[in-house]
């Protein structure tokens, strides 16, 4: 992943301070789609690719507001 701006992550923990509710479907999403992984007979790369950018975003998302505490 890129590293976002500065202003990006204080907008995200603002996001998610605000509403928890987006980081929870957020984590949902995630776990989905790790557990039809296994699964995945056509084109597995799409789905590993797709988990991975989730996870990525999942993690950046759960430390945005710490991120953005220490700017």
């Amino acid at each position: 992943m890129i590293k976002p701006d500065p202003q990006v992550t204080k907008a995200l923990a603002v996001t998610v301070r605000q509403h928890p509710e987006l980081l929870e479907w957020l984590e949902g999403w995630y776990r989905h789609e790790l557990e039809t992984l296994p699964s995945a007979i056509n084109q597995p790369a799409v789905f590993q690719g797709r988990c991975q950018v989730l996870g990525e975003l999942y993690r950046f998302a759960k430390e945005a507001p710490a991120l953005a505490a220490k700017l």
